[in-house]
């Protein structure tokens, strides 16, 4: 049988041949990236995705950590090549920043998973410095303290409440070290890194009955200027009874201003401030030893300020609270000569101070 005149000329067309093989060829480049695309899947589902990241309060709290287990190695080291009172206080200072970097270091829990052929993330341990060049001298260790303190109080002022409570107790406590390092070393005593209280002077437009309405923040902001009310009645009443009234009268000055810029503050948040009272009832020892009732009365005020901090929202709450946590910590500080009289976490109950690992491995 002869072939049809349409299959002869099918069979005859010029570049036949050539078109099945351009398909068989675009056939196997499509098969290759199909073969690609599989493998690329197969290996984005095998691979295991990263866990959540260290949160700012969480790497802030990381960063402060490595900053002191840092600077209780270097302290440690100028311990070693120092002799007499200089060895025994920079020994001491190493174990109050081991304490610093135990409180402040994250649970393990707490960082991010990783993947396996990502760089494992390790809580460095207390004691070893993440990386030591070589040994400081005192000023470079006085130059890293005072970083390593203003950088708390950085993150104080922006951090949630409960990790900025104990940033600026840790900040606090270092800020006073570094005070009495740089007077033994006959330079400049390093001032406190607080931002200045901001607040609008102008009286806001608030209902001319406005009251104290429920608010973790300004109760906690409240308080400590009822705190400062009762302070000042203190001082008033060590200065009438004493021959040399003028450092107490010093002191109700000073107590009245630090009220009257909370309640400013509460007064811009349309917040009724608290009026002092005629008179507070005050502890039976007080006129036994009216001095050493003040220092109580300013310990005191340590830890309503630092637990101000840790209720306060970033603004000019917190601000105040950190800048009065200084000055009241600065002020018994000096009453104890020393900052050792507010012990290792200014404002914070020792019940609540974190204990040195090997000492709770003995306890177990």
């Amino acid at each position: 049988m002869k072939p049809s005149a349409a299959a002869a000329a099918r069979s005859e067309t010029p570049g036949n041949g050539g078109g099945g093989a351009l398909r068989r060829m675009l056939r196997g480049v499509l098969l290759i990236l199909v073969l690609v695309l599989v493998a690329g899947i197969g290996l984005v589902i095998g691979r295991e995705s990263p866990g959540p990241q260290l949160s700012a309060s969480q790497q802030a709290l990381a960063n402060s950590a490595t900053s002191a287990d840092d600077l209780a190695a270097a302290a440690r080291s100028i311990a070693g090549s120092a002799t007499g009172d200089e060895a025994e206080s920079y020994s001491m200072l190493a174990e109050l920043l081991e304490l610093h970097a135990a409180a402040l270091r994250p649970a393990a829990s707490a960082y991010p998973t990783r993947s396996p052929d990502a760089s494992p993330i390790t809580e460095p341990a207390a004691g070893s410095p993440s990386a030591v060049a070589e040994p400081k001298t005192a000023p470079e260790f006085l130059a890293d303290l005072t970083a390593s303190f203003t950088a708390a109080f950085d993150a104080a002022a922006t951090v949630e409440a409960g990790a900025a409570r104990l940033l600026a107790s840790v900040g606090t406590s270092q800020w006073l070290q570094a005070r009495s390092l740089a007077k033994g070393l006959d330079v400049e005593v390093p001032p406190a890194p607080v931002a200045d209280v901001e607040y609008d002077d102008d009286a806001p437009s608030c209902a001319q009955d406005a009251t104290f309405e429920a608010d973790a923040d300004l109760n906690g902001t409240r308080s400590a200027v009822l705190a400062e009310h009762r302070t000042a009645y203190a001082y008033q009443v060590v200065a009438a009874r004493s021959a040399e009234p003028q450092p107490y009268l010093s002191g109700v000055a000073g107590h009245e201003s630090a009220a009257a810029v909370g309640s400013a503050i509460l007064a811009d948040r349309c917040v009724a401030e608290p009026l002092p009272a005629g008179a507070y009832a005050l502890d039976r020892t007080f006129l036994a030893d009216p001095d050493a009732a003040l220092q109580n009365l300013e310990l005191a005020l340590v830890g309503t300020y630092a637990d101000l901090v840790g209720v306060s929202a970033p603004g000019a709450a917190r601000d105040w609270a950190l800048t009065r946590l200084t000055e009241t910590a600065q002020r018994s500080a000096g009453a104890a000569e020393g900052a050792a009289g507010l012990g290792k976490f200014p404002g914070i109950h020792p019940s609540l101070h974190p204990k040195r690992p090997e000492v709770v491995a003995d306890a177990d």
